[in-house]
């Protein structure tokens, strides 16, 4: 069952009016119920590949229309709705998140009960795929889970050519997968977990996190939030873009390499799989690997 839409407004006065067709500004913070500002949350425009990323202080401003619908969203969170006509308050707009509930399938406590390991999700060929990002791009590839039995995710594995790194900010997820859809579906994280691109090889140790992966497996990407210099920013349309060069992650220990399936967004727009034949701006072939433990 999908998670219900929360939404909290402060209104702290009111809007003249609204004139139908009017670019509105409005700017404000995302909050937790503590009224602490949410780094680097997502605030897209419904049906549009546009959006805007918080700061680290939950700070936001951007341009919309009256018809306009802002989706609202952070991992660890219930994902937000506000209809920009319902609003009569839209500076300063403090949008507030409730945290989201536990899903079924419950984060595993004992790591010590899984001994054996397994390396999933990496493209055979080609050797190099290039993926042109925008801020507010996701993607997520699929990761096996050959064991076909509950895994803990141990570790994710990317390499990136060193001449497209600067100033890149990812934020790592992991989705379950749709039974329906086949495509990325639920967070898997709890909390959000953005890490700098500062070298060709990218190895994160995500065991900490106590992630369980199903049987059926999952999906592991990440979310564009800071883009290099001279890269069009805040606010962002799926118009700008920056080359982001994936290569085939060097693993000294590999149990199986097989192709499998990728899928890109920008903010808050449909998941889209992509095979290697595609010549748009999203990718054709990334090469994201996660080590399983059993």
């Amino acid at each position: 069952m999908n998670p219900s839409l929360n939404t909290l407004v402060i209104l702290l006065m009111t809007l003249p009016g609204i004139i139908l067709g009017q670019s509105l500004e409005i700017k404000g913070i995302v909050r937790d119920k503590n009224k602490v500002g949410i780094p680097c949350a997502t605030i897209s425009l419904k049906n549009k590949a546009q959006g805007y990323i918080t700061d680290e202080k939950g700070y936001y401003q951007l341009n919309v229309s009256p018809n306009d619908t802002l989706m609202v969203s952070s991992p660890g969170f219930e994902p937000s709705l506000i209809s920009i006509k319902n609003v009569v308050v839209l500076s300063p707009l403090f949008i507030y998140l409730v945290p989201k509930e536990p899903l079924q399938l419950i984060p595993i406590e004992n790591t010590n009960l899984f001994q054996r390991s397994s390396m999933e999700g990496v493209f055979d060929q080609p050797s190099r795929a290039t993926f042109n990002a925008a801020l507010g791009q996701s993607v997520a590839l699929k990761i096996e889970n050959s064991a076909k039995k509950e895994a803990l995710l141990s570790k994710i594995h990317a390499k990136f050519d060193k001449k497209t790194l600067a100033q890149t900010k990812l934020r790592i997820r992991v989705f379950s997968i749709s039974p329906v859809t086949g495509e990325p579906l639920n967070d898997l994280l709890t909390k959000s977990i953005i890490v700098p691109i500062t070298s060709e090889t990218f190895l994160f140790d995500i065991e900490p996190y106590h992630i369980a992966i199903p049987a059926e497996g999952c999906f592991v990407g990440f979310d564009w939030i800071e883009m290099p210099k001279g890269i069009k920013k805040q606010p962002q349309s799926a118009s700008s873009y920056t080359q982001i060069d994936f290569l085939k992650p060097c693993l000294k220990t590999t149990s199986k390499i097989c192709s499998t399936k990728t899928f890109s967004r920008v903010f808050a727009s449909e998941w889209r799989s992509w095979n290697p034949q595609s010549s748009e701006h999203c990718p054709s072939n990334v090469f994201i690997a996660a080590t399983l433990k059993y």
